[in-house]
């Protein structure tokens, strides 16, 4: 048995656990942690070798900023990110690589979105100040950076799926890459472009605080 399976005794346990230990580690200091070590040998798609491993380290990921894993190999100057939540997915039998790879359909399809109508309403309608966008809840009427391109009131997961099922789409079978910047991308530029055009011709948009978001949601659809 794994050393984090001795410690927790399900995902949930392990993923606080897991999270817990990252959180403590400045970023860019090397990660020795043998737990983490061990864990991100079961990463599903990414068949690490851990004697490779020049450093591990917690960095910043574009295009968000947000928090993520890192690893180089030594002679070598790629750098990589690696998901320690699919690790600990695998870990525990819970991987399905077919739902795993229409969730980062999914994301592509968001990510292709953001080129069109809802930056430019985001750039529109917040200040930038301080190096931060602020801008104003629509719901709660703070003003906050922490500040969202909502989907009102036709909410964003309806569109998609009315132009998922308009065109006969199967998420499986879109091609997606990763770029430079680690956003998933969408292959197909003529499917990609025929998305955007569709979604901003539809789409109506708020802005709200992430804790309204949250609340919000996909308004029940």
């Amino acid at each position: 048995m794994s050393n984090l399976k001795k410690e927790c005794k399900n995902m949930t346990n392990a993923n606080k656990f897991i999270s817990n230990i990252l959180k403590s580690c400045n970023n860019d200091q090397n990660i020795e942690n043998i737990i983490i070590l061990e864990l991100i040998k079961y990463h599903p798609t990414k068949q690490i070798k851990i004697d490779d491993i020049e450093w591990l380290k917690m960095k910043k990921r574009p295009p968000f900023n947000t928090e993520a894993l890192f690893y180089k190999y030594k002679n070598n100057e790629k750098v990589d990110d690696i998901s320690w939540k699919l690790c600990i997915k695998n870990l525990y039998g819970n991987y399905n690589r077919d739902k795993e790879y229409e969730n980062d359909v999914n994301s592509g399809f968001r990510n292709e979105s953001h080129i069109g109508t809802k930056k430019q309403f985001f750039i529109d309608n917040t200040k930038l100040i301080e190096g931060k966008f602020m801008g104003v809840c629509n719901n709660c009427k703070i003003v906050t950076s922490d500040i969202t391109t909502d989907h009102y009131p036709l909410p964003y997961k309806e569109i998609l799926n009315i132009f998922i099922n308009e065109n006969n789409i199967k998420l499986i079978d879109i091609d997606i890459f990763e770029n430079e910047n680690f956003e998933i991308r969408m292959k197909n530029y003529e499917l990609a472009n025929k998305w955007r055009i569709y979604h901003d011709n539809l789409a109506n948009y708020r802005l709200l605080c992430k804790s309204c978001n949250s609340h919000f949601g996909c308004y029940n659809y």
